[in-house]
This record gives C-alpha cells, sequence and structure tokens, in this order.
C-alpha cells in the first residue's frame, strides 16, 4: 500500500517494524509470557445471569396465571370413567393452555428486548477482552494497540454469530420446559397422582430450568470470550498460552491440574475427571474458557520471531528516539530507517495485515 510520503510497507516490513520496537523486552529469542494475567469479565456474566434469571421470570408469571385452571382441568378428568379417553382430552387441553402461555411470553419477550441486551452481554465482553489484551501487551511489551482494530469485520462477524445463537438458545428455554410441565401433569394424571404433587413438580421443573438459564449464561459468557483471546492472540503471533485458573473452589480438578502449564493453541489438553474406579479422559480437548461452564483464561506467551501486534501510531518512532538519545554525544547523526515509520506502521496495521 501506499502512504503519505509515497512510502510504501509492506507486511513483512511492518513485521518488522513492530520487532524493532519489542526487542528490548525479548531475552534472545526466548518465548514471553504476559507480565499480567487476563481478568475473567465477571460483570459481563453476572449481567447475562441477571437477564437470563429475569426472562424465566416472566415464563413464571404466565405459568402462574394458567396453572389454576390446568389443575382444575386435571381434578375434572380424574372423576372421569375412561382413562385413555380422558388422558387424550385433559393433554389436548392442556397442550392448548401452555400454547397460550407461550404465545403471551412471545409478547412479553418483544417488550423485554432480548436481542438488545444480548448485545449488550456480547460488547460488555469484547470491551473486557480487549482491554486485558492492550493491558497485557502493554505492560509486556511496552506498545500500545491500535483502539479500533479489534472492532473489524472478522471480529464482529464471530461476535454476531454468537448473539444469534444465544438469542435462539435463551428463547428455546420455555419450549423445552413447557414441554416437560406438559408431560409431568399427563403421567401424573395416567398414575393417578394428587394435585399436590403435581405442583410441586411443576415448581421444580421451572426451579431445574432456571438453574439450567443460569448455567447456559456462564457457559455461553465464558466461549465467547475464549473465542475473542484466542483470536486476539493468533492474530498477533502468540502460538501458545499458559493455562490460568480462576483460582476459587470451584475450580474442577482437570482445571487446577492444568493451572500455569503452557500449551499450543492448535493443541490443547484433553478434559478428564476422576471416579472411584480412575481417572476418565473424555476425549474432549479444550483450550481456556472452552470446556462447560470454564471460567479460565489463556496468558498469552509472545514469540519474537512470529510477534505481529497492531501497533498504535507513534511507538516506533518513540523506540528509535529511546535508542538514539542513549547512545554517546560524539556518535554521528544516525539516519532514520524509515520515514514516518510509525504512520506507516499505523496505516499497515489497518489495512495490510486484514486476513
Amino acid at each position: 500500500m501506499t502512504v503519505k510520503g509515497a512510502l510504501s510497507l509492506t507486511n513483512n516490513q511492518y513485521q518488522e517494524a513492530v520487532k524493532k520496537a519489542v526487542r528490548p523486552k525479548f531475552r534472545g529469542n526466548s518465548p514471553l509470557p504476559a507480565k499480567t494475567t487476563p481478568q475473567y469479565p465477571q460483570s459481563a456474566e453476572r449481567e447475562y445471569r441477571r437477564i437470563a434469571g429475569a426472562y424465566m421470570r416472566l415464563l413464571n408469571e404466565e405459568l402462574k396465571k394458567k396453572l389454576p385452571a390446568m389443575m382444575n382441568e386435571y381434578k375434572r378428568e380424574r372423576r372421569g370413567d375412561s382413562r385413555l379417553d380422558d388422558s387424550r382430552d385433559l393433554d389436548a387441553r392442556i397442550r392448548q393452555m401452555l400454547q397460550e402461555v407461550s404465545a403471551a411470553l412471545e409478547k412479553r419477550i418483544a417488550q423485554f428486548g432480548l436481542d438488545s441486551k444480548i448485545q449488550q452481554i456480547a460488547k460488555m465482553t469484547q470491551n473486557t477482552s480487549v482491554r486485558e489484551w492492550k493491558r497485557a501487551v502493554k505492560d509486556t511489551l511496552g506498545i500500545d494497540i491500535l483502539d479500533d482494530y479489534y472492532s473489524g469485520e472478522l471480529y464482529e462477524q464471530a461476535i454476531q454469530r454468537w448473539i444469534a445463537e444465544n438469542v435462539a438458545y435463551i428463547k428455546s428455554l420455555p419450549t423445552e420446559t413447557l414441554g416437560n410441565m406438559r408431560q409431568i401433569i399427563l403421567d401424573g394424571y395416567l398414575n393417578g397422582r394428587p394435585i399436590r404433587d403435581i405442583q410441586k413438580d411443576i415448581q421444580s421443573e421451572y426451579g431445574t430450568s432456571k438453574r439450567h438459564a443460569q448455567l447456559l449464561a456462564r457457559d455461553q459468557l465464558a466461549t465467547l470470550n475464549a473465542q475473542i483471546t484466542k483470536m486476539q492472540q493468533t492474530d498477533a503471533g502468540c502460538k501458545k498460552y499458559r493455562w490460568s485458573t480462576s483460582h476459587d473452589s470451584r475450580v474442577r480438578p482437570c482445571h487446577a491440574a492444568l493451572n500455569g502449564k503452557t500449551f499450543d493453541w492448535n493443541d490443547p489438553p484433553e478434559m478428564w475427571y476422576d471416579t472411584k474406579a480412575g481417572r476418565v479422559y473424555t476425549g474432549r480437548k479444550c483450550n481456556p474458557g472452552e470446556d462447560y461452564c470454564c471460567r479460565c483464561v489463556a496468558i498469552p506467551v509472545f514469540d519474537y520471531d512470529g510477534v505481529n501486534i497492531p501497533m498504535k501510531s507513534g511507538e516506533e518512532e518513540r523506540t528509535w528516539k529511546r535508542k538514539r538519545r542513549s547512545r554517546s554525544s560524539s556518535t554521528s547523526r544516525t539516519v532514520r530507517p524509515f520515514a514516518s515509520a510509525s504512520a506507516a506502521a499505523n496505516a499497515a496495521a489497518r489495512t495490510v495485515r486484514l486476513r
């Protein structure tokens, strides 16, 4: 590409400019783990769990409106003589009532604004991930990253896919829950169970669905954070990472055993769990955040030969000036290798490095 001043910089030349800026931070060509540990997006997870809980409360409110009528139908049908015919009649009426619950819930969803709330969660997660990545790069390599690089098309597509999938996940919860409740009522009728037990089972099913929604929120938030982290680090030339847990009592033994160990992004460790009969390997290989409800994070390990970070304007120039000031005053004046190299690096980061 051509920039102001008729200066052309290829991707390789840009990478060399970045390597020149970070050279003082490396000892030879040895890998350099980040000095800081990225923080898991706790606030985004809490917000997602709050939204999932609020969504399930809408379902509960609509169910409470119909539950007395459903129980009245249950009582009426239990007084019939033909179990088979009555069960079919009951099933048809319960289906109709649950469809009315679903329709009422659909109207409330529109007012709830589920899509926009999930978009906000994705934005919070992205902001945390980018902030932590910038902090790791700054504290370890001493350079700043372009502010808008990680809002490009590649990242936007991944985030939009996640938003669409999660809106679908949340909306599917009532369908599954209502289907299970219908089966509870029908099975209870066929087995002659008292109404009190049926009501308890329905409330238990709602509680199970609510907990499932909370776990879904944690799992999907961790998945998005892991996806963005991997894209950031591999795009910057980090082939490896160091596993780091959340260091609390909820860390599973498998992940605790991985803490502090270094792995390749393309060759993650296999997951396992312990039983009384011994250790069982699942066959699933996961990077931090990819396992179910995993809150672990990946500490980047920078490789000098492959480092290729979208450096902010002015970094290469400041590096050159620091080197020049450190030289003896008797040394002859040095000619800069690039005219406005920082501007060229900045422009190249925006265009040449698109993948």
